[in-house]
């Protein structure tokens, strides 16, 4: 391609030159192996055309997976955000559990002392009642 266009600009180069009379094959042949000398064989080019084609179509599929990762990796923050609110709420309603056990067990303490200090007062009186007058 370069090659096509090098050879296009020594070409009107060369009518140029002539029109004018001199010689231009020295100096045509001298920008003609400038100009090789800055660009590539072909089979080298097409190579490098070949190589960064495979990097730019691996580079999708890189890419292309990253999306999916991170698309998923949204997906879980959401489940896990989801799971903790859940997981706070349970906590707070084991603690109000907790609490409401907590009080539940201390009035049956007291309701069982209470029956126990009950019994004892009817096995008082029920003792006296059996005692033999004095």
């Amino acid at each position: 391609m370069r090659l096509r266009a090098s050879t296009c600009l020594v070409l009107a180069a060369v009518s140029a030159i002539t029109a004018c009379g001199e010689d231009p094959v020295p100096k045509l042949e001298s920008e003609r192996a400038a100009l090789l000398e800055k660009t590539r064989p072909k089979a080298e080019f097409w190579s490098e055309v070949e190589r960064k084609g495979g990097y730019a179509k691996e580079k999708a599929g890189v890419d292309k997976e990253i999306g999916a990762i991170e698309a998923q990796m949204a997906a879980l923050q959401a489940e896990h955000d989801a799971l903790t609110a859940a997981l706070e709420q349970s906590r707070s309603v084991n603690a109000q559990a907790d609490a409401l056990l907590a009080t539940r067990r201390a009035e049956r303490d007291r309701l069982e002392r209470e029956v126990k200090e009950r019994a004892a007062t009817l096995e008082h009186y029920a003792a006296r009642r059996e005692a033999p007058p004095s």
